[in-house]
């Protein structure tokens, strides 16, 4: 392709490119309205064809997941000294319930701040609900959602955390 034809399709894209951006903030507005912590990646257009590998872009849209992050008191570094058999308490079932969005994954340290057990949200339909009390309130009692045990995955963390 001759050089005249590159730049009158460079003009051409930038055109596209720019006209394209209404479609990217309805996207935005629309993931944002379902809950989605939305960014809008800043476009980066080049003046002449032959700079655009240098205005490549992260995507249009990124979003962010929910992570919950618990500290339970229960030393643990993996499946097999998982204190309580094999049920592994996720969280109470109306703070799940109710959240927007879901967790992308619930994150629970042990009491050593070593080692993590990992729940991912997508593992929902495994759960179950159990009512129990909660150790850490007098007299309270709620429903709770459990996760078996083989759906979590257990790991170290690298930075050891004093406190």
């Amino acid at each position: 392709m001759n050089t005249a034809a590159q730049d009158a399709n460079h003009v051409l894209f930038q055109g596209h490119l720019k006209e394209s951006m209404d479609s990217v903030w309805l996207v935005a507005r629309w993931l944002q309205e379902r809950g989605n912590a939305v960014v809008v990646n800043p476009m980066s257009v080049a003046a002449r064809h032959e700079d655009w590998k240098k205005h490549t872009d992260a995507g249009d849209i990124a979003i962010t997941q929910r992570i919950e992050v618990k500290s339970l008191s229960a030393e643990f570094t993996s499946r097999e000294t998982w204190p309580f058999r094999d049920r592994f308490i996720v969280c109470a079932k109306h703070a799940w319930d109710l959240a927007v969005p879901r967790p992308y994954a619930v994150i629970c340290v042990n009491r050593a701040k070593t080692h993590a057990a990992l729940v991912m949200g997508a593992t929902h339909k495994r759960w179950f609900v159990e009512d129990r009390a909660d150790s850490r309130y007098d007299g309270v009692s709620q429903e709770f959602y459990f996760c078996p045990l083989d759906d979590v995955r257990f790991v170290e963390l690298g930075n050891r955390v004093k406190g």
